[in-house]
């Protein structure tokens, strides 16, 4: 007998056929509030009506052309017979569509800067946005870090209570707007520190990020290493492309030389911006967005010399086509 969940979950594949399972499980979770407990839970029976549970558990329930079923070789048949399947899975990239997006990057509570955050939250009240994306590095993770430590810094258990605060306010703040979470190279200390020293306990749930800061309770959809696509426009916190390549004058252009597509991202903590034209008369753009954190930091005193504070607005439309407002704030004003 077919349930409630299972019917809308249909309902969404058909509507949306080609989003990939994650992007779709959230979707739901948000529209259809109070149905899943979790994203995690919707992505399952996704999963399950996809034949990705396995193909005896696939549901050929729709038939009207959004989904097929995949003929597979007979060599890939044979590799699978004989076990021989890979265990990589596919990046399920967050795509994201026409809309005015708020992006936020380097905060690292709780070594915030009160001013420069403030100034972003207060514009973002005072303008039409109906999504913001926390790019990365929104907690600093400073106590379970690999370098040395100070002992007069706040805890992590501390600076998860602030985290968690953060959002609620941001939440209160922003009630109808979706929120999606990137997970930067400071987020992922925890995960680092736990696989480091206490493995075993990795996979448990209750010591995720994700469940620590009680994200579901928040409605913000996490995001690790995926891209997030605005349209036309790929948002990275930045770390996912590694370090090599990165001009010390310029972020944007280190990142075009590497990646050749339209980027925004933040990490360096350095407003700049780089675009050029190819032989097809396509247009490639660049933005590294500023901070929202201090710009004086005991292990790098002087960082203010090249850091900048300052956040983004993008604006997305029908066909994929964006403009980007890449916003430098000087003494907690905008410039």
């Amino acid at each position: 007998m077919r349930t409630v969940k299972q019917d809308v979950v249909k309902d969404y594949i058909v509507k949306y056929p080609e989003l990939p399972n994650k992007t779709l499980a959230r979707l739901i979770f948000s529209k259809e509030e109070g149905l899943f407990t979790t994203a995690e839970e919707a992505r399952g029976v996704i999963r399950y009506y996809k034949g990705a549970a396995g193909e005896k558990h696939a549901k050929h329930v729709i038939s009207a052309g959004h989904i097929t079923e995949i003929k597979h070789s007979s060599i890939k048949e044979g590799l699978a017979k004989l076990g021989i399947i890979s265990k990589a899975e596919a990046p399920e990239h967050v795509i994201l569509g026409k809309g005015k997006y708020l992006i936020l990057s380097d905060i690292h509570l709780p070594f915030h800067n009160e001013e420069a955050l403030a100034a972003a939250l207060e514009w973002a009240t005072k303008n039409e946005i109906t999504d913001i994306i926390l790019n990365g590095d929104i907690l600093d993770c400073y106590d379970v870090s690999r370098f040395s430590k100070e002992t007069k810094r706040p805890k992590i258990s501390e600076e998860l209570e602030m985290a968690r605060q953060f959002f609620a306010y941001l939440r209160e703040l922003f009630p109808t707007q979706g929120i999606f979470y990137k997970l930067g190279n400071h987020e992922e200390r925890m995960r680092a520190y736990v696989l480091r020293n206490a493995r075993e306990f990795a996979d448990i749930n209750e010591i995720t990020l994700e469940s620590l800061l009680k994200l579901d309770d928040y409605k913000i959809s996490i995001v690790n290493r995926e891209m997030i696509k605005l349209g036309k426009l790929i948002v990275l916190h930045g770390h996912e492309m590694g370090e090599s390549v990165f001009s010390p004058v310029n972020p944007a252009r280190g990142m075009f030389l590497k990646a050749k597509a339209s980027i925004l991202f933040g990490h360096n903590h350095q407003v700049s911006h780089h675009s050029e034209n190819n032989l097809n008369g396509d247009q490639v753009g660049v933005w590294s967005t500023g901070c929202l954190c201090e710009l004086t930091p005991e292990y790098r005193m002087y960082a203010y010399t090249k850091w900048s504070h300052g956040f983004a607005f993008v604006d997305v439309l029908e066909d994929g086509t964006f403009s980007v407002n890449n916003m430098k704030i000087l003494n907690g004003k905008i410039i």
